[in-house]
Parts: C-alpha cells; sequence; structure tokens
C-alpha cells in the first residue's frame, strides 16, 4: 500500500542530491584535511591522487551495491513479470481452451435442444420466455425469435394464457414438478393437447428464477384414442345391445349374471317368454312383430325400476334381474306386469292381445351359476307354460328331478335305438257300417327292461331331443317292410298307417329318405297312409303343403290326426293335399253327454265329406260312441270298441281270421 504513493521522478532526485551534497562535503573537508595535513605539494597531490581513487573505489562499491539492488530487484520484478505474463498467457490459454470447450458445450446443447422432438421453453418469474425450441415454435406454429422476451398471450388465448400463468406462479411458489395433459386452444382458433412436464428453475443457491416445461403434441395421439374408445364403444354397443329395442342382449345380461353371482348377494332371474308371438309374426309380418317387442320392452321398464337390468335374450324371450329374494315381493311386481297384459298393445292402430309366460330363479337357493340360473329360470318358465298361460312359476326343486329325468329319458332312448328295443304295434281301423278292417295304425312302443312303456311317455322326450327323426324313421322302415310282408302274404286289410312328427316331416332331405325307404323294402307307396297331426301344419304351413303335394305325388295317402285340437287349420284345409280326417278321441268320449262334442263331430264329419275327403274318429269305445258316429256317417272308426293295440303276431293272426 505504501508503494502506491511512491514518485520514481523525486525519489531519483532526491538521491541524487544527497549523493551530489555527500560528495561535494566529502571533496571540500578531505581537500581542506589534506592542505592542513601535508605540507608538501607533491605529497598533496599524490594523497589527492589516493584520495580520488578511494572515493571512486568507495562509489563504485556503494554504486555496485545500489546497481545490484537495483537490477536484483529489477531481476525479481522482471521474473515476476514474466511469471505473471506466463501465467497470463496459461490463463488465456485456459481461458480459449474453456472458452472453446463452453462453446462446444453450448452447440451441443442447443443442437440437442432445437433437435428435440419435444418442445423444451423455459420462462424468468415474469412469465416471459428466456428458451424456446424449434419443436416447441413448430408446435404452435410460430417462429421462435418472436416469442423470446413474451408472455404465453402471444401464443395462447386470453382465457388459457390466465390459466398458465397461475398455474406457473403455483411452480415458483412450491418449486413442485408437475405432469398432466392440458387442452389449449391457440391465437388462431385451433386447439390442441399436449402432454406437459413442468417444473421450477433453480440457480446454485436454490433460488428459483423461473419456470422449464417439456411438450408433446398428442393432439392426433389424443383423436386416434378417442376414435379406438369410440369403436370400441360401439362394438361393445353391438355386441351387447339388441338392435330391436335397444336393451341389453343374451351376452350382456349373461355377463352381468356373472359378476353377480360373484358378489354372492342374493337376488333373481326372471325369464318372460311370449306365448304365440309366431302367431303374429306370421300374421302380420316382423316388422310388425318388432314394434311390438318394443312395446314390451316399455312395460318391462314401466314396471321394474331402474335397479333392475332387462334384457331382450333373443325371439320372444327376455331376462330380467331383479335385486329381491322375497317371493311375496316378486309376485306383486309379476302380478303388476301381468296386469299389464291383460290390456291391448296398439300396434299401427291394431288392438294385439297376448300372454307371456314366465320363469323365476332365485339366486343362491335355486342356483349359483349363471348357467345354472338359466336352467333353473328356463325350467320354471316350461313349466308355467304347461300350467297355462300368462302365468308365471318359481323354480322348484321338482324341475330338476324332471331335468335329471329328461337327460336319463333320452340317454336310455339313445340306447333304444343302438339295442333295437323299439317294437310296433298294430291297431286296426274298421268301416263304420260293416265293422270289417280297413287299415292298420302302427303305434310304437318301448320294451325297456322287460316293461312295455307306451309312446305318450317317451314320444315327448324324444321330440324335444330331435331323437325323434331316428325314432320316426325306425317305424317308417319297419312299417314298410311289415306292409310289404302282408301282401305277399295275401292278408292285407287296407292301408297301414304310420304317424309322421312334425320335426320328421321338415327335416332334411325326408322326401328322398321316403324314396329310399320304398326302394329298399319293395314296398308301394299306395300301401301306406302317412299321418301328419294338425300342430305340424300350423308351424309351417307353406312348406308343409309343399312337402305333402310332394309326399302325394310320389303316391302315399295322407291323413290328418288328431283334428279339432288346433284353432286355425280349416284356413289351410282346402289348400292341405290330404285324403283322411281323424276326429281326435277328446270329441269322441262320452259325446251322448257332450252336446257341444255332438255338434263340432257333425260339423267336422259333414265338412269332410263336403270335401271329399275320408273321416275316422279315434279313441271309440263304448256302444253309445260308436251308435252316434254310425247315426252320422262317419266312415271309419279306430278304438277299443274294436280292438286295442296288438303285437305283431297277435295282429297277423287276427287279419288271417
Amino acid at each position: 500500500m505504501q508503494n502506491k504513493n511512491l514518485n520514481p521522478y523525486k525519489s531519483a532526485f532526491y538521491l541524487s542530491i544527497v549523493y551530489f551534497i555527500f560528495a561535494t562535503i566529502w571533496i571540500v573537508l578531505s581537500d581542506y584535511s589534506i592542505i592542513l595535513m601535508i605540507e608538501h605539494l607533491d605529497e598533496i597531490t599524490m594523497l589527492q591522487t589516493y584520495k580520488g581513487i578511494f572515493f571512486v573505489f568507495v562509489t563504485t562499491v556503494i554504486l555496485f551495491f545500489v546497481t545490484y539492488k537495483f537490477f536484483y530487484t529489477m531481476r525479481l520484478q522482471y521474473n515476476k513479470n514474466l511469471e505473471y505474463l506466463m501465467k497470463k498467457q496459461k490463463l488465456r490459454e485456459s481461458l480459449k481452451d474453456s472458452h472453446e470447450e463452453l462453446s462446444k458445450y453450448d452447440t451441443l446443447l442447443n443442437m440437442i435442444i432445437n433437435n428435440s422432438p419435444d418442445a423444451i421453453y423455459a420462462k424468468d418469474r415474469d412469465g416471459r420466455y428466456i428458451l424456446f425450441n424449434d419443436a416447441a415454435a413448430k408446435m404452435v406454429n410460430l417462429d421462435a425469435q418472436n416469442i423470446l422476451g413474451k408472455g404465453d398471450e402471444v401464443i395462447f388465448t386470453s382465457e388459457d394464457a390466465e390459466k398458465i400463468k397461475a398455474e406457473d406462479k403455483e411452480i415458483v411458489q412450491n418449486g413442485k414438478i408437475i405432469k398432466k395433459d392440458e387442452r389449449h386452444i391457440l391465437t388462431g382458433g385451433i386447439e390442441k393437447v399436449f402432454s406437459t412436464t413442468k417444473g421450477a428453475l433453480i440457480d446454485k443457491q436454490k433460488r428459483i428464477f423461473g419456470t422449464f416445461a417439456i411438450s408433446r403434441d398428442i393432439t392426433e395421439h389424443k383423436e386416434h384414442e378417442r376414435f379406438l374408445i369410440e369403436t370400441k364403444d360401439k362394438f361393445y354397443k353391438l355386441s351387447h345391445q339388441d338392435k330391436v329395442t335397444s336393451l341389453p342382449n343374451r351376452l350382456h345380461i349373461s355377463e352381468f349374471l356373472i359378476n353377480k353371482c360373484s358378489q354372492h348377494i342374493s337376488f333373481s332371474l326372471i325369464l318372460l317368454d311370449l306365448d304365440e308371438f309366431k302367431i303374429v309374426n306370421d300374421s302380420y309380418g316382423h316388422r310388425f312383430g318388432d314394434k311390438l317387442l318394443i312395446e314390451i320392452s316399455k312395460v318391462l321398464k314401466k314396471v321394474f325400476d331402474s335397479t333392475a337390468f332387462i334384457a331382450r335374450m333373443g325371439g320372444d324371450e327376455f331376462g330380467i334381474v331383479v335385486d329381491l329374494n322375497d317371493k311375496k315381493e316378486i309376485e306383486i311386481l309379476m302380478q303388476k306386469l301381468y296386469n299389464e297384459f291383460n290390456n291391448p298393445f296398439i300396434i299401427d292402430l291394431i288392438d294385439v292381445y297376448i300372454t307371456a309366460s314366465s320363469g323365476i330363479c332365485i339366486y343362491p337357493d335355486d342356483a349359483k351359476t349363471m348357467l345354472e340360473m338359466y336352467q333353473a329360470a328356463d325350467a320354471a318358465m316350461y313349466n308355467a307354460k304347461k300350467t297355462t298361460q300368462n302365468s308365471y312359476s318359481f323354480y322348484d326343486l321338482q324341475f330338476k328331478k324332471d331335468a335329471v329325468y329328461y337327460a336319463e329319458t333320452v340317454s336310455n332312448l339313445k340306447q333304444a335305438i343302438e339295442k333295437g328295443e323299439f317294437e310296433l304295434y298294430f291297431q286296426p281301423q274298421n268301416n263304420a257300417q260293416t265293422g270289417t278292417i280297413v287299415g292298420m295304425e302302427v303305434l310304437l312302443r318301448w320294451n325297456h327292461k322287460g316293461k312295455m312303456i307306451p309312446p305318450d311317455l317317451f314320444m315327448p322326450v324324444a321330440e324335444k331331443s330331435g331323437l325323434i327323426v331316428e325314432i320316426g324313421n325306425f317305424a317308417l322302415r319297419k312299417g314298410f317292410k311289415t306292409a310289404k310282408k302282408w301282401h305277399d302274404e295275401k292278408i292285407a286289410k287296407g292301408r297301414v298307417s304310420i304317424n309322421i312328427s312334425a320335426r320328421q316331416l321338415t327335416h332334411l332331405d325326408f322326401i328322398n329318405t321316403l324314396k329310399s325307404m320304398l326302394q329298399e323294402s319293395g314296398c308301394e307307396a299306395s300301401w301306406i297312409e302317412l299321418e301328419i297331426t294338425e300342430s305340424s301344419v300350423l308351424e309351417n304351413p307353406d312348406l308343409v303343403i309343399n312337402l305333402l303335394q310332394k309326399i302325394k305325388a310320389l303316391g302315399f295317402y295322407i291323413s290328418m290326426d288328431d283334428f279339432g285340437t288346433g284353432y286355425s287349420s280349416l284356413s289351410y284345409l282346402k289348400n292341405l293335399p290330404i285324403d283322411k280326417l281323424k276326429i281326435d278321441r277328446s270329441f269322441i268320449m262320452n259325446i251322448r253327454e257332450q252336446p257341444k262334442n255332438q255338434i263340432i263331430v257333425k260339423t267336422i264329419i259333414f265338412l269332410a265329406k263336403e270335401l271329399g275327403i275320408d273321416i275316422l274318429a279315434e279313441g271309440v269305445e263304448t256302444e253309445e260312441e260308436h251308435s252316434f258316429l254310425l247315426e252320422n256317417k262317419i266312415d271309419s272308426i279306430q278304438g277299443y270298441y274294436y280292438s286295442k293295440p296288438l303285437p305283431l303276431n297277435k295282429v297277423e293272426i287276427l287279419l288271417q281270421a
């Protein structure tokens, strides 16, 4: 600090003055002393010479030390300066290297930031942009240079800019990093969705000086995602919703039941099936039927509250899941429902009366899985249909026993077909006037474990299971062979009548089956009478009429069994290619005591004769029944009055007699 005020000029001047004074004093004093001490001039001259040499020596020594000190100091200073310069040079080189390194890293950083596919930007505490990379500029369709130093209002609408500003303020306050999807509207009116990560900018002193963000434009991704969700919803709706009623479909209610069963909470399943809905479709068309289904779905929604799950199972069947397990509460609902069915449904200004049968299953008392619930409710519904139309039935354990019986019977029937346990019995058909045999009806019997089982016990199971086709073909084949045998033995009396079930009649390739059996057996079609039921005609009149015409063309005689038990066959009777009508036993039994039945039977006999059709009465057992039919000119009679069904050996004895 002292050297700071040192003046080199003054210091040199003062030093020169001191030297001048000292030299002058030395010269004057030394000369004066010599003069005083020495008298001889030669000695004085010599001493002055020595004095001069001594002075030069002393000053030389002094000069040496002074110059030594000076040069030493100068050398030290030079070394210091040299060292300083070297350090400075090194520092410059170091700074240059550092600058180049920094420049390289800065270039690399800028390259990374600007080549990043994500938008990277930063703002100061006041919300002004201090960094805005190329991806960010591209994302908002603006020039980055026009954004730096400005706020969000140059990019977004004022409303969105305020939201972003508030969010940035919160980040600055709490220093947290947030990640979210955000939807914003740009100043040009374009709406975009960004996936953004935001956080605070913090310096070495841990002071927050702004915010940063990394964003990605996910607008297209979100649109694609929305499209996939909409497509998924659409396909889910298509696969889980009924097209006609817009109710959930069978798949949907099945999934719902599986979920309900997994919760182990008691509830009930109601299966509702419309009675005779096919007649509505056949009479008015499927579009009319669809409108009726829609009206029924409205009634179901009206009766059952919003907690109920209502579905159209398919066809004319509906399923309802209710969170009830008390039978009395369910009965109240069912009564309310059936009160609605007592009123007509108005479709296209037409009053349509229709009934329904329902089966009810309660979880977990009746069933514990979705499949078991379907089976139980279906069994209960079938029981309701058997009892009476427009009614409901709760599941009963007996239904399961019936189902077991059904399964066992089907299994036994299959074995019976394989083992040949079926036999043909024959019941004569007699001329009403003469009593002579004019035909034989084939009746099937099942010899199961030594017991002869009548058809009314196993035929419904065979019909339902589809085994009726195979069993019916056995009866046809055996009947054809028997007819051929009787004709060969010349004991045949009229035609052999064989029953044809509805499923057998409409089975694929039935006509070719008949042709094949005729050729195989050698039997002639004119020897055979094929019996169809009235109900089989009603199921599909046009198809049946077409098939019967083909059968008739082969030479077969055709009769209609159980006539009068249906209610609409009269409209088809004129078109049916039939040769005989068989009056059902229900009209013949105790006919003398049934005036209405007398009128029906008389009408049928008259109608048949007017149409040129033979008429036969079934199930005649008493003289009263026989005499009444004889009085009304019935053509032929079948029943215990003449003979019960007989096995082959006994009926052949009868024919021979």
